[in-house]
């Protein structure tokens, strides 16, 4: 009897096995690309980021002479994903186990690649649907934000159109799954309520259509969209966020002063989306896009880090909390008493200027862009602040512009329309870009850094607050009672 026992257990036990193993495997996406168009090219599989839209690597590979390369990585639910190179750029839906290959496409074929293997029609629609995206870029000549409201209309309707005869051509496909038909639905609903959100934009209720003024009040619930990774189901609740809770809340308190506002700001938003109702996932979603845009626009505050505290207990996707997790730890690089990170520019005359040039002296520094016209309406109290200062060598202005034309720049502090100070130019594309160091999200940002190079504030006070001379004032004792 224990000999049946035991043979029993080592059955069950290779069983288990090999169902394990075959588990793993089923995991492993494998995706094979021969296109000589993109010899030598690296590809790289990724996928949004459903938070900030950051791309996360899945895997890459090299392409050789003759454009073939094999790229695999596992994944533990099906996503959707891109293949981008030089010369080669695909939306992509994978799941689990799937094999599939990008190869080029036949003579007279809409595209310039096409798919065989695991999800291959699906690709294909998803692919066609994308060029019918870009080929709405213009509508009779005009940009979709040029259009008036009944030309809009019919260019939302003819996207609608396209779609909808992909959808019957996905349904004519042998071997496409339920779930591929409602996944492709789900997707080109997402691309068509996406392009009303981006039309509504900056626009006044009385250009907009009633239609979509209806449908860009609410967020479209899809946990299934959320789930698998559609880019425009993030961008949609990004907008929604920005125009219909963010500033939804300063408009409900519009009669509350500002630093008032400001320190209960993180909850009231909070509070918002809470009583929405959605349902967990999207509720712990919104939470996250929230705490992530606030923290990119306005730094690491005690009312945020409190936030931060609670959505670590209370939200469950780890890929979300991760995002506000990177978000603090970027800003902790620069909070106070942090070396302030070195940037050098040109000045008007193309001398080298780098902030560790002003060592010895506090610095307070003014990124701005003569386009900025929010920049320039504070200058009047910028040189009132300098006046207040003049004399002090311990003090530095710093006024730092992020603008493409120089000449613009050169010309606008010639005429002394700006304030006196030091100047630089410190373009923002570049790597060690005050842009880039200082995680700047808008403009006019202001800095205050004391005269070791140490970080006072990442976000300072405007010239216009009054505040910013009382701050100087306190830096100039510390370094008074330093000396002694």
């Amino acid at each position: 009897m224990r000999y049946y026992i035991f043979a029993f257990l080592v059955f069950v036990g290779i069983l288990f096995q090999l169902t394990s193993c075959d588990q793993k495997q089923n995991k492993l996406v494998k995706i094979s690309i021969h296109y000589r168009k993109a010899a030598g090219d690296t590809v790289k599989i990724v996928r949004s980021n459903m938070v900030n839209l950051d791309t996360i690597g899945l895997g890459s590979v090299i392409l050789d002479s003759a454009g073939k390369g094999v790229v695999e990585f596992e994944l533990d639910a099906p996503v959707f994903a891109s293949a981008m190179a030089v010369h080669l750029t695909s939306a992509l839906s994978i799941s689990p186990g799937d094999e599939l290959a990008i190869v080029p496409s036949k003579p007279g074929a809409k595209l310039s690649v096409s798919y065989e293997g695991d999800g291959a029609a699906l690709n294909q629609v998803i692919n066609e649907s994308v060029q019918i995206w870009n080929g709405l870029g213009k509508w009779n000549g005009a940009y979709a934000f040029q259009l008036n409201k009944d030309e809009f209309l019919d260019a939302k309707d003819s996207l609608q159109r396209g779609y909808d005869q992909l959808l019957a051509k996905l349904k004519l496909e042998k071997q496409v799954s339920e779930e591929m038909i409602d996944l492709f639905a789900r997707y080109s609903k997402m691309s068509v309520l996406s392009y009303q959100f981006n039309y509504a934009v900056g626009k006044d209720s009385s250009e907009i259509p009633g239609s979509v003024k209806k449908v860009v009040e609410t967020l479209p619930i899809d946990t299934i969209a959320l789930k698998i990774g559609m880019p425009d189901y993030s961008m949609i609740a990004a907008q929604f966020y920005q125009h219909r809770i963010h500033n939804a809340v300063y408009e409900e308190n519009e009669n509350m002063d500002a630093d008032s506002l400001e320190s209960i700001f993180p909850f009231l938003v909070e509070n918002k989306i809470k009583a929405a109702g959605y349902p967990k996932q999207v509720e712990d979603f919104m939470r996250a896009k929230s705490a992530d845009i606030q923290i990119r626009m306005d730094g690491l505050s005690p009312q945020i880090m409190k936030l931060t505290s609670e959505l670590e207990k209370e939200i469950i996707s780890e890929d979300f909390k991760n995002v506000i997790r990177e978000d603090v730890a970027r800003w902790e690089k620069i909070g106070p008493g942090k070396p302030a990170p070195d940037f050098t520019g040109l000045t008007p005359d193309g001398k080298k200027l780098s902030l560790s040039d002003l060592r010895g002296k506090i610095v307070y520094v003014d990124i701005w862009a003569t386009w900025c016209g929010y920049c320039i309406e504070e200058f009047p109290d910028s040189k009132k602040m300098e006046a207040e200062f003049k004399g002090n060598d311990q003090v530095t202005f710093l006024y730092v512009s992020v603008d493409r034309d120089t000449l613009a720049w050169k010309k606008m502090v010639a005429n002394g329309k700006v304030p006196n100070g030091l100047h630089m130019l410190n373009e923002a594309d570049a790597p060690g870009s005050i842009w880039n160091l200082y995680h700047v999200w808008g403009i006019p940002r202001y800095l205050l850094i004391d005269a070791q190079g140490r970080m006072v504030a990442a976000h300072a006070a405007r010239p216009s607050s009054g505040d910013v001379q009382t701050e100087l004032r306190k830096l100039l004792t510390v370094n008074r009672v330093a000396q002694k």
